[in-house]
């Protein structure tokens, strides 16, 4: 029998005391948790049949002008002695770009620059000769009213003196009958008569010989008259045969000088880039020297995509665009549509001639890589909302050759067609292998 005054569950009781007391935790009324619960599965039911998702396909590319980029080659077989163009420097249509040396050498040296010489010289005497006809020309019209005067002069001289020999002659030949009549009449003698005669004939030579002179200064002065008459004209024709002469020499230099050397110019306004051409380069006729992106087109977005991606774009699709010069997470997306779509794709190898070329703005070689590596590829050209990107308050103009990405939506479709398109799927692929028509 024990001696403690208490007994034992007593004093069990009292040794776990320091524990603490016990408190009852009312927990969470179990109605609230069954309401929420019951909201939030409504609410994920109701949004997996009224929500949707739209799948996209990526794509990569660069702005390009409509009429894609201009590549400006060699026309002729040459060297390059002289480049101008600076890699993306912008440049106006007749700008100098390249000049090409056609030069072909000979024992002798360069023959076309013997040739051009010659000509040259060929000109310069052909100038040299217009400029003295154009100086004597004075002179020449005043010797012709000199000679016309002096011989007016002479003219008037010889028509006086055939006047005295009109009035003279008849006197003579009255002395001479009477002389003549005198000798028959034997009241003269003969030396007297010869004389008289002799006289009289020598009168009437000089008067033919003034006839003569007369008729003689007049043709001179019609032929001088009509000389001053026309000699405007004829001043006019040697002056525009001599600068035929002149023309057809320059026309020949211009000609040697195009065979010597070929001026490569800018076809329109634009920026500069892909230089491929240097100073003392050998090229030949359809060699690239370089690409030109031209500017005052509005521009649209070339892209590409794999045929696993063609089949659901269509035109009208929306587009989002991401242009790398000007990050989307500071400068946002921006909206544009397709607005065309190749129906034949691009092999790659066609992608790089077709960037040779010029022709529809082909993938340049930084964005070739991140094109898809299938064996093609097709063209997507989307149109932008904007033409610019609101940078801090500004808009800048979209520039040619600027990289942009893009997010094409091409299915549109509510959560639970995406969930059960898996068994839509199998359904089909067992029709089909089954034989079965599809219903």
């Amino acid at each position: 029998m024990s001696n403690s005054l208490y007994r034992k569950e007593v004093l069990d009781v009292r040794k776990d005391g320091w524990l603490g007391s016990v408190q009852a935790v009312q927990p969470i009324p179990i109605r609230i948790i069954t309401i929420v619960t019951t909201i939030m599965v409504v609410i994920a039911i109701i949004y997996f049949f009224v929500g949707g998702y739209t799948r996209r396909v990526h794509a990569t590319g660069t702005m390009m002008p409509p009429e894609g980029l201009i590549t400006v080659g060699a026309i002729n077989n040459g060297v390059v002695t002289k480049r101008t163009a600076i890699e993306g420097s912008h440049v106006k249509k007749g700008d100098v770009l390249f000049v090409i040396s056609l030069e072909s050498h000979s024992a002798s040296g360069p023959t076309q620059l013997r040739a051009i010489q010659d000509l040259k010289r060929q000109r310069d005497f052909l100038n040299d000769q217009l400029a003295i006809r154009y100086k004597t020309a004075p002179i020449e019209r005043q010797s012709l009213i000199n000679q016309i005067a002096n011989l007016s002069k002479q003219h008037q001289q010889i028509a006086a003196q055939l006047e005295q020999d009109n009035r003279v002659l008849p006197l003579v030949q009255q002395v001479l009958e009477r002389t003549e009549k005198a000798k028959s009449q034997y009241l003269t003698t003969d030396a007297q008569y010869q004389n008289e005669l002799y006289t009289y004939a020598q009168l009437l030579n000089s008067h033919a010989q003034f006839l003569q002179s007369q008729t003689n200064i007049e043709g001179k002065i019609a032929e001088l008259t009509a000389k001053l008459q026309q000699f405007n004209d004829t001043l006019a024709h040697d002056t525009n045969d001599i600068k035929r002469q002149i023309s057809e020499a320059e026309q020949r230099i211009t000609e040697k000088e195009g065979q010597q050397n070929n001026v490569i110019v800018a076809p329109e306004d634009g920026t500069l880039t892909a230089i491929r051409g240097y100073v003392g380069q050998q090229v030949s006729v359809g060699t690239p020297l370089l690409t030109l992106l031209p500017t005052g087109h509005k521009l649209d977005a070339e892209l590409y995509v794999s045929s696993a991606s063609i089949g659901f774009i269509k035109e009208g699709n929306p587009v989002l665009l991401r242009y790398a010069a000007y990050p989307y997470q500071k400068f946002g997306l921006y909206h544009g549509t397709v607005t065309e779509i190749t129906r034949a794709p691009v092999s790659s190898s066609a992608d790089g001639q077709q960037q040779q070329q010029g022709a529809g703005g082909a993938i340049p070689a930084d964005e070739k890589n991140k094109a898809p590596t299938d064996n093609s590829v097709y063209r997507i050209r989307v149109k932008p909302e904007f033409p610019y990107v609101n940078v801090y308050g500004q808009k800048k103009m979209l520039e040619a050759g600027m990289a942009v990405e893009a997010d094409i939506a091409i299915d549109y479709r509510r959560l639970y067609q995406w969930m059960f398109d898996p068994l839509f799927s199998i359904k089909n692929s067992m029709q089909n292998v089954l034989g079965r028509p599809k219903q």
